[in-house]
């Protein structure tokens, strides 16, 4: 019953009970004063819940039918009351208003005919009316009633435009507002990083620039160039503490308490009744995840209230081992079927590019459920990269702790002046990654490489150098090197490499890269046919780049491959370029064909 009269306005339920008073005082009043019937009272009890109950039933799957119900049920019972009792020849007079009411543009011409001609005529004809007061008396009246129900309806309607449209106002400008603010924070953000990486950058290098310069200067020009480089250093750390302030605002409120907020200012503005339930234990989780499932609410209760009419909604947060789910559920209309317009496919969007995914379920009259599902293991993996810098200038590793530390998920845990000090360093603090130089004193990075990889294999290393060298970086790569860049590579581009070799991928520098695998390639050539084996493997490939060759030989595609691994469907692409260079190929069929060929330990 509520489920099905949930949606009703006030003159709805006055229609209602217009029907149910009208008919029954009718009948039992019929009942009461003893009118002679041709059936038993029973009969006309249950014939007058029938006529009730049944158009009742019709109106909410269709108004078509009720109508048409109304007018044959409500129309029998009347004329068959009057051929008993011919003082209820005006009986039908109320339910031609309540059929008037329920008429519109599309149906109004057929159910006028026999509402105010057909059954008036025939219960006047029934007592002997003469045709002029059948036409002018009866005729006319019911047409007036009729008419006063259409334009009553008429107005009803107008009634329930303006109050949908004043709530959808009101859930416009809260949604607007929220929007503005957000999409300040993220532009703030965004501004900030942008900031840091050009100028961090230009002021870091002039400072490694001066720095190597100085012994090219006379002694008595040294001076002055110290002081050139702590102005530089002064003026870098100005900047920093300018974008921590232009940055978005940090706040203590957790992501929990921040969809709290959100729900709550949605409720003031709209009046809606908003339900919010947490499960599990909350995580850290990162600020793109948290941006996406805020914005994936907030579109999901705007749409609620604006398309689905909905006044009660249900938001559940879910924190498990593997995944991060926001459940949006509804007592709205409902979709028959479900249509990703701009809303709903903004979600997708967003939820896509976090790995995540997006389920709708919907039903007509029976509300909307959207489900938002990301995995944690992608703030896992990324988290907590420790490293180890390694070089023979301290200004060096002092720019790349500057720069590297404002990552959250990035943590210097230390640094070395030579490849001896780093494996000291590696024995006692065990490192997830190493970035390291190539040219040292004591023990260079290509010997610190060598024996960083005979004692700990699974420890990632990189290293870093100032010049292009192709058979120093295809002799580091062969010595099981996961990346080899120049020191004056982008910040952000250090950035995604280090994350990328931290996930099993290998990063080269592009400048060089053809020209390794080339060399590679020549160097396999000589070595012959043979077949791969972790202690022989001619081709460089990872562990990481031999599951996703896996992968890619079982039918799975780029996406597919991403949500499997927990990882972003750019860097599995990055993997794949990795590898067809690698293998020497273009593509993936010519990728997994050769390593069947050459037995690299496909299954």
């Amino acid at each position: 019953m509520w489920n099905i009269t949930k949606h009703w306005f006030w003159y709805d339920w006055m229609c209602f009970f217009v029907r149910l008073v009208s008919l029954l005082s009718i009948s039992i009043g019929t009942i009461v004063n003893q009118v002679p019937l041709s059936v038993p009272s029973w009969v006309i009890i249950l014939t007058a819940i029938l006529t009730i109950s049944i158009p009742f039933l019709i109106q909410q799957f269709s108004k078509k039918w009720y109508l048409l119900s109304e007018i044959v049920l409500t129309g029998s019972f009347c004329m068959y009351l009057t051929s008993q009792e011919p003082q209820l020849v005006w009986q039908f007079v109320i339910f031609a208003f309540v059929i008037g009411f329920y008429s519109d543009r599309s149906n109004y011409m057929w159910t006028a005919l026999p509402t105010i001609f057909i059954i008036p005529g025939f219960n006047a004809w029934q007592v002997n009316e003469p045709i002029d007061i059948i036409i002018l008396n009866f005729m006319v009246n019911h047409g007036a009633v009729f008419a006063l129900g259409y334009a009553f309806q008429i107005l009803a309607l107008n009634h329930k435009q303006s109050k949908i449209i004043r709530d959808q106002k009101q859930v416009l400008e809260q949604h607007i507002n929220q929007i503005e603010e957000l999409t300040l924070k993220e532009e703030r953000n965004r501004l900030s990083h942008e900031l840091h990486d050009t100028i961090g950058h230009t002021l870091t290098s002039l400072i490694v620039g001066m720095e190597s310069l100085k012994t090219s200067f006379p002694s008595n020009q040294s001076e002055r160039i110290d002081t050139l480089v702590e102005l530089a250093r002064n003026g870098l750390d100005d900047i920093r503490q300018h974008l921590h302030h232009l940055a978005a605002t940090p706040t203590n409120q957790s992501f929990t308490d921040s969809l709290q907020q959100l729900i709550e200012e949605f409720t003031k503005a709209t009046g809606i009744t908003v339900n919010f339930r947490t499960f599990g234990n909350e995580v850290s989780i990162t600020k793109q995840i948290s941006f996406c499932l805020y914005r994936c609410l907030q579109e999901s209760l705007t749409n609620a209230v604006r398309h689905g009419q909905a006044n009660t909604i249900q938001v559940q947060l879910l924190y498990d081992n593997q995944q991060l789910r926001l459940q949006i559920e509804d007592n709205g209309i409902g979709m028959e079927q479900v249509r990703y317009g701009f809303g709903l496919s903004g979600m997708k969007e967003r939820l896509d590019e976090c790995t995540g995914s997006l389920t709708v379920h919907s039903r007509s009259n029976e509300g909307t459920v959207i489900i938002c599902t990301l995995p944690l293991k992608v703030e896992a993996v990324q988290s907590g990269i420790r490293l180890l810098l390694v070089d023979d200038q301290s200004i060096i590793t002092e720019s790349l702790q500057r720069i590297l530390e404002q990552q959250p998920d990035l943590k210097v845990i230390g640094t070395a002046d030579n490849g001896q000090q780093a494996l000291e360093r590696c024995a006692i603090d065990q490192p997830d990654l190493v970035l390291m130089d190539v040219r040292m004193p004591e023990m260079d990075g290509i010997e610190a490489l060598r024996e960083m990889k005979q004692r700990w294999p699974q420890m990632k290393v990189a290293l870093l150098t100032t010049f292009e060298d192709v058979s120093q970086a295809v002799k580091s790569i062969e010595l099981g090197a996961e990346g080899y860049m120049l020191k004056s590579i982008h910040p952000r581009d250090l950035i995604e490499a280090i994350k990328l070799i931290h996930n099993g991928g290998t990063w080269i520098d592009q400048n060089i890269t053809v020209q390794v695998f080339e060399q590679m390639k020549h160097q396999r050539g000589q070595l012959g046919n043979q077949n791969y084996s972790p202690e022989n493997n001619p081709y460089g490939i990872t562990k990481r780049e031999l599951e996703i060759l896996q992968h890619l030989s079982n039918g799975l595609r780029y996406k597919s491959i991403a949500a499997k691994l927990f990882l972003s469907e750019g860097t599995i692409r990055n993997y794949c370029s990795t590898l067809y260079s690698k293998l020497g190929v273009s593509n993936r069929e010519d990728a997994i064909e050769k390593a069947r060929t050459e037995g690299l330990g496909l299954q």
